[in-house]
């Protein structure tokens, strides 16, 4: 099995690419073959990365089935899925507007002090954490995809207080991190709640992908609850 790297839509089909021997290859699947094999085609196109090729067995898996749906890790990406009882413009809002991003932002007992975004391809984001020791922590990056309100892409860097990229080291990280990081995000609508896809690449297998999956998951859990609040707000303001 191979990991997919990228895919480009044809007419009557999808071409996937990935590495093999350090050499770019592809193969070619029409829509009835992804139909099939129960492949999605317009994830396959959104989000390559969570596919694997049996290349021997012209075949497409996906590697969320494998890992599991809600919480998994798959090679360098953390991937959790959460359903908040919330309509999909306000989680869209929560995570793209300053006054609402630091009410949630970092894990359980931190606080998030600043928050500065620039939605726009091209545009960037300068968060901060602070922890109950009281110490900030800064992150950074440059927004690539926006399609409100149902996907955004964009970087993911350790940044120091002005918004420059700095190494992991600086906050006494492991030195295995790379400079920038690709967070993903998307937003479905089930059922009148909303379905967050959150894939962070670029994690260090060990200790450090772990503490990172368990701190995504207490910032979502706080998300939960500033979303109920204002869902509730709204309701009695009604």
């Amino acid at each position: 099995m191979q990991q997919i790297t990228s895919s480009k839509k044809y007419q009557n089909g999808i071409k996937v690419f990935w590495a093999d021997a350090g050499k770019n290859v592809n193969d070619f699947f029409s829509f009835e073959e992804l139909v099939d094999q129960k492949i999605n085609a317009l994830d396959l196109l959104n989000n390559p990365r969570i596919y694997m090729i049996n290349v021997a067995g012209h075949k497409i898996e996906s590697s969320v089935a494998k890992c599991g749906y809600s919480t998994k890790t798959c090679e360098d990406e953390i991937v959790i899925t959460r359903l908040f009882d919330a309509p999909r413009d306000l989680v869209w809002r929560a995570w793209t507007e300053p006054e609402y991003v630091m009410q949630w932002w970092g894990p359980k007992d931190y606080t998030s002090p600043s928050c500065t975004i620039d939605l726009r391809v091209g545009g960037t984001y300068l968060f901060c954490m602070r922890s109950p020791e009281g110490k900030d922590f800064w992150s950074t990056g440059i927004y690539r995809e926006i399609e409100k309100p149902g996907r955004i892409v964009c970087t993911d860097s350790f940044a120091d207080e002005k918004g420059n990229v700095v190494p992991a080291t600086y906050y006494g990280m492991s030195p295995d991190f790379p400079a920038a990081m690709l967070l993903t995000l998307t937003f479905e609508v089930q059922a009148g709640r909303t379905q967050l896809t959150l894939r962070h690449a670029g994690i260090p297998a060990g200790e450090m992908r772990d503490l990172t999956r368990a701190g995504w998951n207490e910032s979502l859990d706080k998300l939960a609850g500033v979303l109920g609040q204002a869902v509730y707000k709204k309701r009695s303001e009604t």
